[in-house]
């Protein structure tokens, strides 16, 4: 009996990825017995996978740290100036610390044109990943955790170098043409004589009703690794996006999210990966100077910070919905054609 209820347990399953959530729309999986498990579907990730490349940041800031004169313990308000706050400007010093810091950031993108002659690729991602906020403002927080209104620091962006890397090791530099922060979509471009990859050549999905138990395949470069990984839809909280159920990390941002057909074995393009939930953890922290295990002095103490890292909630996804992405096209098009990049019609018709 134990057994039996397995092999009905598995059949159920099998059944459940056939069909995956076919209700008679164009959206999600084929509705005509087609497995994500066949050989079929495998060969079409292997050729959608020539069109997804890797991008990478590298970003320089100038960064202001702001110290406070301080009376009885209190910070001394100052209307005057811009930080609200009175300087610490004894000593010679100006009350700001200038430093430098640097990030770098990584993620997926989606070859859409490739002009031989020029050896120009012609790229789409998401525009966090290669046009950063030009000023980050980092404040104060009280003892609840929640933000006051002290800065504790800006940083400037100084220099931002983008990189893509195809099937092999090699880093092409690239440059941003097209952008629209809002909905985080990018356009780069970058000219190399080493193949990066190939077009996309198949449908985008522009008229796919995409909702709720709808499967979509996602890739990204967590790492500097093209992986893929998929999962289910469901409505996300966030103007124009969708979310996915899926094992995804930091580097997904900026791949393209797939759906096959209702009638055949061909991926189309329904999406942009747009973010990973994620929450930011503090700690203190040694200025690298400072031994381990060491009982620290009142001056070892000065000599400590607090650092910020950013903690991935795993298992969700959000990404552009593909109609978003179709306005940005057509509203894009004069750049394209001022940059020399002759787009596929299925671009901005679909």
């Amino acid at each position: 009996m134990k057994r039996s209820t397995h092999l009905i347990f598995f059949y159920c399953i099998c059944i459940l990825l056939a069909s995956c959530a076919g209700r008679g729309k164009t959206a999600g999986p084929p509705s005509f017995g087609l497995s994500l498990l066949s050989e079929d579907v495998k060969n079409e990730i292997r050729v959608v996978s020539k069109s997804v490349v890797g991008i990478h940041a590298s970003i320089n800031y100038e960064v202001f740290q702001y110290n406070y004169l301080q009376r009885n313990g209190n910070l001394v308000r100052d209307p005057n100036s811009p930080v609200g706050y009175k300087l610490d400007s004894g000593n010679g010093d100006s009350g700001v610390i200038v430093t430098t810091d640097h990030k770098t950031l990584s993620g997926g993108g989606l070859i859409i044109n490739f002009n031989n002659a020029a050896s120009k690729y012609t790229i789409l991602t998401s525009n966090h990943l290669v046009s950063p906020e030009d000023t980050t403002d980092i404040y104060y927080l009280d003892d609840h955790g929640q933000p006051t209104d002290v800065l504790f620091a800006r940083y400037v962006v100084d220099r931002v170098s983008i990189t893509v890397r195809g099937e092999s090791s090699w880093r092409s530099r690239a440059d941003l043409i097209a952008n629209d922060p809002v909905n985080d979509i990018a356009v780069i471009v970058t000219e190399t004589e080493t193949v990066l990859g190939q077009a996309f050549a198949n449908k985008v999905g522009y008229d796919r009703d995409l909702d709720w138990g709808d499967w979509v395949f996602l890739f990204g470069y967590p790492k500097g690794i093209k992986q893929l990984t998929g999962g289910w839809i469901s409505q996300a909280p966030y103007r124009n996006t969708l979310a996915v159920d899926a094992v995804v990390r930091f580097g997904y941002s900026g791949g393209p999210v797939f759906a096959l057909s209702s009638d055949r074995a061909e991926l189309q393009f329904v999406g942009l990966i747009k973010s990973v939930p994620s929450n930011t953890f503090e700690y203190i922290a040694p200025d690298g100077t400072l031994p381990v295990g060491y009982r620290l002095s009142y001056k070892e103490v000065e000599r400590l910070f607090v650092k910020r890292k950013m903690m991935v909630e795993y298992g969700t996804a959000y990404f552009v919905r593909p109609q978003i992405i179709k306005k940005f096209f057509r509203l894009a098009e004069i750049v394209f054609e001022d940059n020399g990049i002759k787009l596929d019609s299925k671009y901005f018709d679909g």
